[in-house]
């Protein structure tokens, strides 16, 4: 999992390195939320996470709880969540859920 943090713009992106299924969730989630309470990023001024899921081609049920529990978490520290993903079906997924409502969707090019 790769992060960036972009201080002039107030975005921490998380990027997923592929699928968000409940073979590599746990990971996922730790990997996570270890970024999220380390002290550089838990005490900067950040108020939008992007989540790259541009390499996901699914995302099951564990996922999606994933998902919502960090849509909690940002929203908690009075925060947005902005995702993007590149496959049509994880989209979908999206929509389906209506996690379109928790956060900014959005389909890569």
């Amino acid at each position: 999992m790769k992060q960036n943090l972009d201080i002039t713009t107030g975005t921490l992106t998380v990027a997923f390195p592929g699928d968000v299924l409940s073979t590599n969730v746990d990971s996922l989630r730790q990997a996570t939320f270890a970024a999220l309470e380390s002290p550089e990023i838990k005490n900067s001024a950040w108020m939008t996470l992007r989540l790259d899921l541009t390499a996901a081609k699914m995302v099951d049920s564990a996922g999606l709880n994933l998902i919502v529990s960090i849509i909690k978490a940002v929203k908690s520290r009075g925060g947005s969540v902005r995702a993007t993903v590149g496959n049509p079906n994880v989209y979908r997924t999206f929509i389906f859920t209506r996690l379109d409502k928790q956060l900014e969707l959005a389909q890569a090019a």
